[in-house]
């Protein structure tokens, strides 16, 4: 192994192990909540399911590259077949999850007129758990077709189907990867298509308001009018990174096989989006961020201890 693959792999690892650190922190601080008031509001649930979906996502990934690293994979039809099945059904929950968050905020936050909005305004409270369990069941859903597509592709090496003519070999790997792109994007479009058009109504309704408290003659310094200005920075990093997520997983199953490398930048760019929100989530809430530090805080009392 090279030093550019060792370094790469050394980043991959890390953001993973942070990754299932923080958002296994956001569970446990609204378990903590949950524990001490009896009840949790509705934000916290959906964002405790994002919280845990992306931590066995990016446990995955760790986990799967480790033991192909310490030569613990054993190339088997079922184990390859477990591991594309549970990526995609944590990859097609982590974007539905991402969208209900943001739906419920953009319900919440926003004003609009509209009749199907006011219908969600008075209910989303009532339908965001059900939403939730309607995103676990889609993800599983559509996670279906391509894992079935993926089957039918390892019978055929099973079956040992030689195939001598190169070109005609070209020509069904590139339609098999040709279905599989098709295939994920049937799991990835709905979801990620609904979080741009709920986040983009939740920005201009947001920098509506914003404009028209400035032209009222708010001071800049207002309090009202700085949250504002938080809150479009918050959901506008969670855009990008939205984006970023998307379009780096879309890259890599249409560019289908690649070098070592390029991988391995793709892995790191792919967990790099769950990773940097769910820290800016912390970072940005003082309850979070009080949790974290009381826990860490725990644990080094804990390990001194132990040391005694």
């Amino acid at each position: 192994m090279d030093t550019i693959t060792l370094v790469l792999l050394s980043v991959l690892y890390t953001e993973c192990i942070a990754g299932v650190i923080i958002n296994l922190i956001i569970v446990a601080a609204n378990l903590m909540k949950w524990k001490t008031m009896k009840s949790l509001h509705i934000g916290d649930k959906i964002l405790s399911s994002l919280a845990t979906s992306r931590s066995l996502y990016l446990f995955i990934i760790f986990i799967f590259h480790l033991s192909i690293l310490l030569d613990l994979w054993k190339n088997t039809f079922l184990a390859e077949s477990i591991i594309v099945i549970v990526t995609m059904v944590l990859h097609s929950s982590n974007l539905w999850f991402a969208t209900v968050l943001c739906v419920f905020y953009c319900v919440k936050i926003t004003s609009y007129n509209w009749k199907f909005f006011i219908f969600l305004k008075t209910k989303i409270s009532t339908l965001a758990p059900w939403f939730l369990l309607a995103s676990l069941l889609i993800s599983i859903s559509s996670s279906l077709p391509l894992v079935w597509h993926f089957y039918e592709i390892q019978i055929q090496n099973l079956a040992n189907i030689s195939i001598t003519n190169m070109t005609l070999s070209r020509y069904v790997e590139d339609d098999n990867i040709h279905i599989r792109f098709i295939l994920f994007l049937i799991i990835s479009c709905p979801p990620f298509l609904v979080f741009l058009a709920a986040d983009c109504l939740l920005l201009h309704s947001l920098w509506m308001h914003t404009r028209r408290m400035r032209s009222s003659g708010s001071g800049f310094r207002s309090p009202n009018l700085e949250s504002h200005f938080s809150a479009v920075k918050s959901i506008s990093f969670f855009l990008v990174l939205q984006v970023i997520y998307f379009c780096t997983t879309v890259y890599s199953f249409r560019a289908g096989y690649t070098s070592i490398i390029e991988s391995f930048i793709k892995l790191i760019v792919i967990c790099s989006a769950p990773f940097l929100h769910s820290l800016y989530i912390i970072d940005s809430n003082s309850e979070l961020k009080k949790t974290c530090i009381s826990m860490f805080y725990s644990i080094s009392c804990c390990v001194q201890r132990w040391k005694l």
